[in-house]
């Protein structure tokens, strides 16, 4: 084990809460402002949380943050939970206005409003969440996306500016997974069930 204790509790303390079990799979992880983990969370390596002024960054109970991710907040970010984010990530709910002004872009004002993510969402790696969008439960982020508006709840998105592609529940691409796992077993593959539930993806 070594000194693996002494991450856990180093990297813990960087935080204003930490729930019970979370996990730091890594000790590079800068936190600077107000940032909260909900229970069983699970943390890569160098990370970035940052929040100023008001901001306020939380993680529901489970969330999962992967490698390289980066959150900046000016007024809030939060992540429900059981959800997860992918490595490189970078969640800003503030930006530069840059349209309608030629003067340098460190002068310009801020764009701020709250980044808002459900209860098992899959945002997937390298993608960048764009201020003021809310993305509802269940729902999935191609990787390389660039999330400009609103994600309903089960549906897929992806691209850049990332556009909806199925709803997770399609009867046909629920169909379609039925037959791969029936193929998986004849070819002598331990499948998982499909049942009635199962998502689409």
């Amino acid at each position: 084990m070594g000194f693996a204790w002494w991450t856990q509790w180093r990297v813990a303390r960087l935080f204003d809460r930490v729930g019970a079990r979370c996990r730091f799979r890594g000790g590079s992880v800068e936190v600077k402002g107000h940032v909260e983990l909900g229970t069983e969370c699970v943390l890569g390596n160098n990370l970035l949380f940052r929040t100023h002024k008001d901001g306020i960054i939380t993680l529901g109970d489970g969330v999962e943050v992967d490698d390289y991710a980066m959150m900046l907040s000016n007024s809030r970010i939060d992540i429900g939970p059981q959800s997860y984010i992918g490595p490189y990530c970078v969640l800003r709910d503030t930006n530069h206005l840059f349209q309608g002004t030629d003067v340098h872009w460190r002068l310009t004002p801020h764009i701020t409003k709250p980044i808002t993510i459900g209860a098992k969402c899959h945002v997937g790696a390298r993608s960048y969440l764009m201020p003021g969008v809310t993305i509802g439960d269940g729902a999935v982020v191609g990787p390389a996306s660039v999330v400009t508006r609103d994600i309903p709840p089960g549906e897929l998105w992806a691209g850049n500016p990332a556009r909806f592609i199925s709803d997770r529940m399609d009867p046909s691409r629920r169909a379609r997974l039925r037959r791969d796992l029936e193929l998986g077993v004849l070819f002598g593959l331990e499948m998982p069930d499909a049942g009635d539930d199962s998502p689409g993806t």
